[in-house]
């Protein structure tokens, strides 16, 4: 019974490898000049002066920037989170520092964090930037 049982593992290993199926071609390269679709819309909705500054629009930037910033940045964008104080290395303070700055580095994180820009909606950036900038220093 135990070299049945190898037998069929040793098949089945043997298998491994064997899909002779029609595989697609590769994606064409994208034409020269070409844009992504939405590309446009999302480059327009990110260019400044950016949606009008309300107290929705910082609400939501306070609320967004709790769930996506504060760990490393802490609540007030002081370098401070949570993160930080179990021996993550602080990272910039963001209060007060202009929305382009802010937006860039949403989108890129710069500091070597993980990028956020296909987590948060160029509405979204717009929000914690202008929250950021009301913050004070």
């Amino acid at each position: 019974m135990r070299a049945k049982a190898v037998l069929l593992a040793l098949g089945l290993l043997g298998c491994d490898g064997w899909d002779e199926s029609p595989k697609p071609p590769p994606p064409a390269p994208a034409p020269p000049g070409s844009v992504a679709r939405g590309a446009a819309a999302r480059q327009a909705a990110l260019a400044p002066p950016g949606p009008a500054v309300d107290a929705a629009l910082l609400a939501r930037g306070a609320d967004r920037h709790a769930i996506f910033c504060a760990p490393c940045h802490g609540p007030r964008g002081q370098g401070d989170g949570v993160v930080v104080a179990r021996g993550f290395p602080a990272p910039p303070a963001t209060a007060g520092v202009p929305p382009e700055f802010s937006l860039r580095a949403i989108a890129t994180n710069q500091g070597g964090a993980h990028p956020f820009e296909d987590r948060l909606s160029p509405y979204d950036r717009w929000a914690i930037a202008r929250f950021l900038e009301a913050v004070p220093r």
